[in-house]
Formats: structure tokens, C-alpha cells, sequence
């Protein structure tokens, strides 16, 4: 991590009796950045992509960003970051945050399925979130949003890409569906930076 900043506060928070949620924070305005990791990952990412991301808004835009892990958990986990979030904010004295909610895979899943019930979350982007589960709920919980966007961003060669077809039907002034070519699951090809696509889709 030598070339890049660490988090300027980390929160080990108790999810359930053996399940540990790790929030990083780099301290901002009141524009909250919140990064949910995918399936098992980490605060940091892999190759830290999370804390890098983290920086590189928080330099260029000034706002706040808080990275979480995820540990596998079939329940909703936005709760226990609502908390966090707003025990923070009440520390630096923001009386009036909002939250842009950035998800990749499993943590795309959960905002979408229940990031949309927090009024506070204003902005969504969503990578890759699997549209094999629960398509009925997917498609509900798009329906509901009701925030400023979402934008859900799919590589073409992600598994869930033959099914984002029935995304499109639900496309609107706030609801974008975006594919970017050549990128799989993982964002592993070296052709798009995976770390431009807050600022691609979220922040701009």
C-alpha cells in the first residue's frame, strides 16, 4: 500500500454473534461514497481496487467514502451500514448527508434488492449484479427507485449479460443500463479501469 493512502478510520462492526462487518473511512464532506464489496470481499479489494477508488474520490471531489466488506450472509446487511453511516456522520456534525451507493456482484445485489428502501441513498451503481436469483425482486425493487439514478453495468462477457435484456424494458429518466465491452465478471481485462467507473457512472 505504499502508493496510496490508508483509511483514515476502520470500523469492525458486530453484523451477527460470528459475523464481523469491516467499514474503511476516508474522511470527506457530506457526500457519502459508500463501496460494497462482492460475495466474501473485502474492505480493501482485490489488488486494494477499493481503497484506491476511496483516494482517488476523495482527492478529486472531497467526499467522504466508506468501504465495506462482505461476508456472506443471505439477510440484508444496509442496516448495520445505515448505522455506521450515521454514527459517523453525527461524529463530524453532517446534518443533511446523502449516500452514492457503488455495489460490485454480490454487493450490487444487495443494493439493489434492499438499497432502495434508504431514502438517503440517492445514486446507485451497480456492477455485474447477478441476475440469475430472484429476477422478480430485482425487477420490483428497479421499479421502486425512486432516487436521483442507478445505473447498472454489466460486461459483455459477464454471466449475467444474456439476461440484461429484461433490464432494458425497465430503462427510464433515472434507471440506465450500461455495457461495456470485452470485460467479464471480474473486470480482469486490462482494455477499461475498473477504478473509472464511479466517476464514469455515479459521481458525473
Amino acid at each position: 500500500m505504499s502508493d496510496i493512502n490508508d483509511y483514515d478510520k476502520i470500523i469492525h462492526s458486530q453484523f451477527k454473534d460470528t459475523i464481523i462487518i469491516d467499514y474503511g473511512i476516508i474522511n470527506g464532506n457530506e457526500t457519502i461514497v459508500f463501496i460494497k464489496a462482492g460475495q466474501d470481499g473485502s474492505m480493501y479489494g482485490y489488488q486494494d481496487k477499493y481503497l484506491k477508488i476511496a483516494n482517488n474520490i476523495n482527492q478529486k471531489y472531497g467526499y467522504t467514502v466508506i468501504c465495506s466488506s462482505n461476508p456472506f450472509d443471505s439477510t440484508n446487511p444496509l442496516d448495520n451500514a445505515m448505522k455506521i453511516i450515521e454514527n459517523y456522520c453525527n461524529e463530524q456534525n453532517f446534518k443533511d448527508y446523502k449516500i452514492y451507493y457503488m455495489g460490485t456482484s454480490n454487493g450490487a445485489l444487495i443494493g439493489v434488492w434492499f438499497g432502495v428502501n434508504y431514502p438517503k441513498i440517492k445514486r446507485m451503481l451497480l456492477i455485474n449484479a447477478p441476475l440469475m436469483y430472484n429476477w422478480r425482486k430485482t425487477k420490483e425493487s428497479i421499479k421502486n427507485f425512486s432516487g436521483e439514478k442507478m445505473v447498472l453495468v454489466y460486461g459483455s462477457l459477464d454471466q449475467s449479460y444474456k439476461y440484461t435484456r429484461l433490464i432494458k424494458p425497465l430503462e427510464n429518466e433515472k434507471v440506465k443500463l450500461q455495457i461495456i465491452e470485452g470485460q467479464d465478471h471480474l473486470f480482469s481485462t486490462d482494455t477499461f479501469d475498473f477504478k473509472m467507473l464511479p466517476e464514469k457512472f455515479l459521481l458525473n
